[in-house]
């Protein structure tokens, strides 16, 4: 085995010589990681009882809602979730009448 003999350098600067270098090391193995890993953003889902319960409707009218595209469904396995933010943009996006009574 070889040995390395450094001569003219203090404690303090051999130690931010290696804390520099193994900086780069792991710096470029994030970079590796991040290149060929599956992208990964944190949503938030929602079960259809809970939309059903947010929108005040029961699950079959979130299943009609659902099947004419008005809100937008992800299966994830065996359950069908919603994300929060679709849900409350789609009611913003729909257009509501006002109901004229009779006086």
């Amino acid at each position: 085995m070889e040995q390395i003999i450094i001569t003219g350098l203090n404690i303090e600067q051999l130690k931010q010589i290696l804390i520099d270098a193994f900086k780069g090391v792991t710096e470029e193995k994030g970079k590796f990681k991040n290149q060929n890993s599956f992208p990964v953003k944190e949503d938030k889902f929602i079960s259809r009882k809970e939309t059903a319960t947010l929108l005040h409707i029961s699950l079959p009218t979130l299943n009609d809602l659902t099947k004419d595209g008005t809100l937008k469904s992800y299966l994830i396995g065996k359950r069908v979730l919603y994300k929060p933010e679709e849900v409350s943009e789609a009611v913003l996006q729909r257009n509501f009448t006002e109901i004229k009574r009779k006086k």
